[in-house]
């Protein structure tokens, strides 16, 4: 059952919602509280307090989001560090997010879904642990293959422990987890830290020159996945409106499905990135030839151009992936750019795509 992979194209995704019913009742899980230890360094009380370096950053707990139209509202969201959101096939996109310390006890995260070869190069830069359900022969030789850290319901760590089945909704749209499990996962896989440091922030007072008004715009990730995002100046974040498409029906505002309130994202970044066919994952060739699995050329040393929404403002930028950590984002003026408190999300779309900018009444359309 966990190692299905989502629907192939429009017409599998049909038949994956008909034949989809084996739901399970949800497991409960005790809360923990064990958080993961951060270095706290302190300063000598008779001495200048010394420059502190930032403390040890928690290797990262990344766990595969589903974005086909039945997953939605997703849960949990809203609640991570950093999301990454990309093409699987079929014009669904998924997203793994990122959560560099444990997500709170009390909240749902899902629905869980399978693994991409993207998240080979994910787990490469970002040194985290990853969390999934299921994959094609080809990424799940990938994974087992390197000294990356990736685990699925296969996994003694994992099992009905960790992903559980709901029984609110239908397979495969139901396995979920929670931040209590989470916690004590995290204990038991041993997460450790990592070298690097996130983007420095900007106040979003202080948002440079160099960007052009944009209260609302659309990101084309697909054919048929070009979600909207409109500037709310009251949170100062965007919030996410699906429109639908030929394949796939409308779902209007993204949700987070623990509070019901919008998911808004402070940070956009819109990332241009060559898009690699890899035949070795498409299981059913014969049926959908036209469908090979998706990698991307985010790994280290890869580069390119992209966009930067934030604060209203869209800046145009560049960017580089270093060896490990986020990729640096650069202005036209070679100054960093400037990201604001709070979550970011990266959006990866092929090398000569951008955003469209949106007007009022076209907003209010797609709404």
């Amino acid at each position: 059952m966990f190692r299905n992979r989502p629907s192939r194209s429009a017409v599998a995704a049909a038949m994956v919602l008909a034949l989809a019913g084996c739901g399970a009742a949800s497991a409960t899980r005790p809360p923990s509280h064990h958080a993961r230890p951060a270095a706290s360094p302190a300063a000598s009380p008779t001495l200048p307090a010394p420059t502190l370096k930032p403390a040890p950053l928690g290797a990262p707990l990344m766990v595969q989001v589903e974005n086909l139209y039945a997953a939605r509202p997703q849960s949990g969201l809203s609640s991570a560090s950093l999301v990454y959101e990309y093409d699987t096939e079929g014009g669904i996109t998924r997203f793994t997010a990122f959560w560099f310390t444990p997500p709170p006890a009390s909240e749902d995260i899902g629905p869980v879904r399978s693994a991409r070869p993207v998240n080979l190069r994910l787990l490469q830069i970002y040194g985290g642990v990853l969390l999934y359900s299921g994959a094609s022969n080809y990424t799940l030789a990938q994974l087992r293959a390197s000294p990356l850290r990736s685990y699925n319901p296969d996994s003694a760590l994992v099992g009905s422990r960790v992903l559980y089945r709901i029984s609110s909704r239908a397979a495969p749209h139901n396995l979920y987890t929670n931040g209590s499990v989470l916690q004590s996962f995290e204990q038991r896989v041993h997460m450790g830290t990592v070298g690097y440091q996130l983007w420095q922030r900007t106040q979003a007072s202080a948002l440079p020159a160099g960007g052009a008004a944009a209260t609302s715009f659309q990101v084309p990730i697909t054919a048929y996945e070009r979600p909207i995002f409109t500037y709310d100046p009251a949170h100062g974040a965007y919030e996410r409106t699906e429109p639908g498409s030929s394949a796939y029906p409308a779902t209007g505002i993204l949700r987070d499905a623990n509070t019901g309130q919008p998911w808004e994202v402070p940070n956009v970044v819109v990332l241009q990135v060559p898009v690699i066919t890899v035949p070795a994952d498409n299981e059913n060739a014969a049926n959908y030839p036209w469908i090979d699995g998706l990698d991307f050329g985010i790994g280290p040393n890869a580069s390119g151009s992209g966009q930067l929404a934030v604060g209203g403002q869209l800046y145009p930028i560049s960017w580089d992936q270093g060896a490990t950590g986020p990729p640096q984002l650069t202005l036209a003026s070679g100054q960093p750019a400037p990201l604001v408190a709070g979550q970011v999300l990266i959006e990866l779309v092929p090398q000569g795509s951008t955003v469209s900018v949106l007007t009022p009444a076209a907003t209010s359309q797609a709404g």
